[in-house]
């Protein structure tokens, strides 16, 4: 299925359950991601930031839908054994539409803290994509956002504690997100990566009301 279609069946499923949700919350998040490729054995992790929106519909059960909005920052390192090339650092930002299905977990009966776990498709949208060498102590810079797929099938799973306050439902998460296909073009500017597919661990807080 192509990616567009795939947003539209996405975005009916998601319209379709928050009509039928009892509970429906706003929220936002924030955090850092720890991104790296698949596929390159001397790639090295490259950190970036990660932010956004989400609507969370409540179900029957300890379920919930939650359809995000996000941006993005991915990206990685490279080694070579060439003296004069010292590293390459490939930066990639991306506006994602995670489409998660939640489980309520843990429920403690005292305290009002639950722990959820979660999966679902995300979808991501390069927007910005760069390439940095450093050549005999040199940095170059590469714009490379006509070598990097414009877009990239993701699959997320995580989870986290939260709790509720009242006024508001504050809680941190740990997400690992990995593409499913590769993340650059082929017959791309020979840049370090080649057929390599993004993999991200984020580290998340979040408040909805």
């Amino acid at each position: 299925m192509k990616p567009v279609a795939w947003v539209i069946v996405m975005t009916v499923v998601v319209l379709a359950g928050a009509a039928e949700a009892q509970t429906q919350m706003i929220g936002v998040t924030a955090g850092v991601n720890i991104a790296n490729v698949n596929g390159i054995g001397n790639a090295t992790t490259k950190n970036g930031v990660i932010v956004g929106a989400f609507i969370e519909d409540d179900f029957i059960g300890g379920f919930a839908i939650q359809p995000e909005i996000l941006f993005s920052g991915k990206g990685a390192k490279t080694t070579t054994s060439n003296p004069l090339v010292t590293q390459s650092t490939w930066t990639a930002n991306y506006v994602e539409v995670p489409i998660l299905l939640k489980y309520d977990f843990l429920s403690l009966p005292v305290v009002p803290l639950n722990v959820d776990l979660y999966a679902g498709p995300d979808f991501a949208f390069n927007v910005a994509s760069k390439s940095e060498t450093t050549y005999a102590g040199l940095v170059t810079t590469t714009d490379e956002k006509g070598n990097t797929q414009p877009f990239d099938f993701n699959i997320a799973v995580g989870g986290g504690p939260n709790i509720d306050l009242g006024l508001a439902k504050v809680g941190v998460e740990l997400r690992y997100t990995f593409g499913t296909g590769s993340a650059f073009k082929s017959g791309g500017s020979g840049n370090p990566f080649g057929d390599a597919k993004n993999g991200v661990w984020s580290i998340m807080a979040s408040a909805a009301f």
